[in-house]
């Protein structure tokens, strides 16, 4: 999907060169959110094994022992407060919401119309800032892309955690089956990061066609200059 932004009717190189301006505020801000959605993703991957640190030392401070006594024996049986996993998952929940927030946002913006620039000048150097923007597109793209590996391997433990967590109330905490079944369900989980790739990908992906748009129309009027006033043919 292309941004909505071109330059107006009659455009000059000035006209375009602030379209540039304006191209170059939006890719400073798009570069920001991806840092801050690779951030939260990492975030998200440490705060998940960190929780499971956390879940085990509150778990066994606050643990419930209860000792029942029968005709075969004594059986003591050890069980982790409620609370203690949703209070432990509470941080890494909050990162994971932090991220998509960034990619909703960072949508929002792509599609929000340009801001024309202020300033009465074009860019001192329109090549410069061209090689700018390049810059921070391509590291953005690397970036948010990259950023898939914590959250794959994020959201697989947490989900296995959350589904160990409820079978530990079960009583089938032990049983090979349902440990298989835990590991399936963490896979499968991670089909819903399929709609926020394509949502990050459809992010980060017309900044550099709209970054393509501004070099045409601006290498397409220094030609027509070039052959109005230095007779030179412009390039086709």
């Amino acid at each position: 999907m292309a941004l909505d932004v071109a330059p107006p009717a009659g455009e000059t190189i000035q006209g375009v060169g602030e379209h540039l301006s304006s191209v170059a505020a939006r890719v400073d801000s798009a570069a920001r959110r991806s840092r801050k959605f690779s951030w939260y993703c990492w975030g998200f991957l440490f705060g998940v094994y960190g929780s499971l640190v956390v879940f085990a030392i509150v778990g066994t401070l606050f643990a419930v022992v209860t000792t029942t006594t029968t005709a075969q024996g004594t059986s003591t049986t050890t069980t982790y407060p409620w609370w203690d996993f949703p209070a432990s998952a509470a941080l890494p929940a909050a990162l994971l919401f932090l991220a998509v927030r960034e990619v909703v946002l960072g949508r929002r913006e792509q599609h929000a119309l340009p801001t024309p620039s202020t300033g009465s000048e074009a860019p001192l150097s329109w090549t410069e800032t061209v090689q700018q923007c390049q810059r921070k597109i391509t590291h953005a793209k690397n970036e948010t892309e990259w950023s898939f590996v914590p959250l794959v391997l994020g959201l697989f433990g947490f989900v296995e955690s959350m589904v160990s967590f409820v079978a530990s109330y079960l009583f089938l905490e032990g049983d090979p089956i349902f440990i298989l079944v835990a590991a399936l369900t963490a896979f499968g989980s991670l089909i819903f990061l399929w709609p926020l790739y394509r949502g990050v990908r459809n992010w980060i992906g017309p900044y550099q066609r709209l970054l393509d748009q501004q070099v045409g129309d601006l290498t397409r009027l220094e030609a027509e200059f070039l052959w109005r006033f230095a007779g030179a043919p412009p390039t086709p």
